[in-house]
């Protein structure tokens, strides 16, 4: 007999509340999750403070609290450093604990790790791995984001309302326009020209590599940039209809030739980054393309390269190419409300067809004990659609309307995806459908920290003299919020422009918190603050050690985006901050809403229990006890051999 499983899957669905997808459940749009749901346990799962990526998912991963494992933030306090350096998050070199992954490598058996966030670089030895760094444009590998070529009357599709900033959201840049102008001119020098009932008219599109990057993880440093070449014509009378794209002006040896709502076909092409060439896979859809040429619009997605290191071992990336064929780690979420919402979910769904694909592929070609596969797509809808989808945001019907269907449209593709994975599952598989965090719709402008610090006169700035821009002046700032919800005393001794007396350390932290309970929101005239605590109290929330800001908050939902400083208990409108726990499959119960509490760093070590094997280093969460069919079956396995 022997453990309970002999194998797990593991589905991540970042940012998605059990609240929503328990409403999703009940309007019909998520199928394979009810039926998982229904034949194994469930219960809203208490995550991490902050409600954040690089903590949630470490916590899962590990079974440990931020305190201990320290990945604490995207933006993490950089120790010794002025208050105003931090260090990024996504780095799995951050943590002080062992991930699952390497646990059962350690037990001689073997993971796939497919797309799971906050995995890298990969730690793993035996196993394979497929990317992993991070949401949207939080990645090592593209040779650039998405262009969107457009001209003439063209004008983007925003929805409205507040935006989550880069220190919450980074799977979308904030600065720099989202999109090309391309001008569009009288069409000369071309050859071979195709039949056209109006004067060729053509465009210039100019792939930038590393575009619509993270500078700070980009590739590399210089892109060389390559322009291609748009003939726009009209195959019919009625006017303008069609684009013909090639790497020159020659007509007769074209890319693509599309008409309006048309993908083209993937087309392997080199660029140079650094002074060296790397291949990558290019693919166009004309959007808009109005009969009098007045209106242009053709997207690009994030061109991935075929090979390389993005995928380990080595020699797993090219595998991938020539079995399944090109990669898409981010479905253009940084495009949302520019482009059209359709665009959109074209690429989602062809992002997630692709996962499930290399999921299978790996799993039927690989020795394998337990599998990881996340998508991300449910905390791009919480940062975009999400916000606006309840009638407490106070946006108008129709607003409404478009982001229901926009999140009902995101479930529907993620269902897609869980329901194609779990054709791996077989009687001796335990599948577990978790997520980090959760997500809430707005209600009132989110607070920003610094400036409630700055008006009590903790916080001071000056003007940069070379940028101009406004910058925090360290010598006369006696505190600063770092992160999502930590505030840090400027301490002489501790800091490198510290002004506070050590002497003064406890009156400061108090003098802070008084301020934060005091301070009231001057559009709503409430307090959104629900509870502000010195660091040794924060310890409740599971954070300690120096990485914890000498005071720690939490506002109230209605005052922060979709998530982040919110507290892992809250529900807010049609969604809340309770991560997804639904385990079902082998060696779990049937049918049953668990009534005792889960907390995020239960579910490595469950799953560890229920494969039998160790418990993941400086794990500190303990088994699910009440989702086992039999909670002591090392006993009844004991009693078992020995013939009891």
């Amino acid at each position: 007999m022997g453990s309970p499983a002999k194998r797990a899957i593991v589905i991540g669905m970042d940012g998605a509340s059990m609240e929503l997808v328990k409403n999703m459940i009940k309007w019909g749009h998520v199928p394979n999750i009810k039926r998982v749901l229904e034949s194994g346990v469930h219960r809203p799962m208490i995550g991490v403070f902050p409600t954040l990526t690089p903590p949630g998912w470490t916590a899962i991963s590990t079974g440990s609290w931020p305190g201990t494992h320290q990945v604490m933030d995207f933006n993490i306090r950089a120790l010794g450093q002025p208050l105003t350096e931090t260090i990024w998050g996504i780095n799995t070199r951050l943590s002080k604990s062992e991930y699952l992954w390497n646990t059962i490598e350690r037990a001689g058996k073997k993971p796939i790790l497919v797309k799971w966030e906050m995995s890298w670089p990969p730690t793993v030895k035996d196993g394979i791995q497929v990317e992993g760094t991070g949401p949207g444009v939080s990645n090592h590998h593209q040779i650039a984001g998405y262009h969107l070529f457009v001209g003439g009357k063209w004008a983007p599709r925003p929805i409205g309302g507040d935006r989550d900033p880069e220190t919450l959201d980074p799977s979308a840049l904030q600065e720099g326009a989202p999109y090309d102008v391309v001008t569009i001119k009288e069409a000369k020098e071309w050859s071979n020209l195709p039949g056209s009932q109006r004067p060729p008219l053509e465009v210039e599109l100019t792939i930038k590599p590393l575009a619509r990057g993270r500078d700070d993880m980009n590739r590399g440093k210089v892109g060389v940039p390559k322009t291609y070449y748009g003939l726009i014509y009209a195959s019919r009378s009625a006017g303008y209809d069609r684009v013909r794209i090639a790497n020159r002006r020659d007509a007769s040896d074209p890319i693509a030739d599309l008409g309006v709502g048309q993908w083209s076909d993937w087309t392997l092409d080199s660029y140079v980054i650094d002074g060296s060439p790397v291949q990558g896979y290019l693919r166009l859809k004309l959007i808009t393309l109005t009969a009098s040429a007045d209106q242009f619009e053709l997207f690009v997605p994030q061109i991935w390269p075929t090979g390389g290191d993005w995928a380990v071992p080595a020699g797993t990336a090219e595998d991938i190419f020539q079995q399944i064929g090109p990669f898409l780690q981010n479905p253009a979420r940084d495009a949302l409300g520019v482009f059209d919402d359709d665009t959109y979910f074209e690429l989602l769904d062809f992002h997630h067809q692709r996962l499930a694909e290399i999921a299978l592929h790996l799993a039927k070609n690989n020795p394998w004990d337990l599998l990881m596969i996340e998508t991300h797509a449910s905390d791009y809808a919480s940062h975009f659609f999400l916000a606006q989808a309840d009638p407490i945001s106070g946006a108008k019907p129709a607003t409404i309307e478009r982001c229901r269907r926009g999140l009902a449209r995101t479930y529907e593709s993620m269902d897609m995806l869980i329901g194609k994975v779990l054709e791996l599952a077989d009687e001796d598989t335990v599948v577990a459908i978790v997520s980090d965090h959760g997500g809430t719709p707005n209600q009132h402008h989110p607070v920003d920290i610094n400036a409630v610090l700055a008006q009590a006169g903790f916080v001071s700035y000056t003007k940069d003299p070379q940028t101009g821009k406004r910058r925090v002046d360290l010598s006369k700032t006696s505190a600063l919020g770092i992160g999502l919800v930590h505030i840090f005393i400027n301490l002489k001794g501790r800091e490198p422009n510290g002004i506070v007396d050590p002497a003064d350390y406890e009156k400061t932290q108090q003098q802070i918190i008084d301020v934060l309970h005091a301070y009231t929101d001057p559009a709503t005239g409430e307090h959104p603050f629900t509870l502000a605590l010195t660091r040794a109290d924060a310890e409740m929330l599971n954070l300690w050690g120096e990485l914890v800001g000498d005071v720690v908050y939490a506002l109230k939902p209605g005052y922060d985006g979709a998530h982040g400083k919110q507290l892992p208990s809250v529900s807010f409108g049609i969604g809340g901050q309770h991560s997804t726990f639904i385990m079902a499959g082998a060696g779990v119960r049937k049918g049953v809403a668990l009534q005792r509490q889960v907390r995020s760093v239960n579910v490595a070590p469950t799953i560890a229990y229920l494969l039998g094997v160790p418990m993941p280093a400086n794990v500190e969460g303990g088994v699910v006890y009440e989702a086992l069919e039999d909670p002591d079956w090392p006993l009844t396995e004991i009693a078992r051999l020995q013939g009891k």
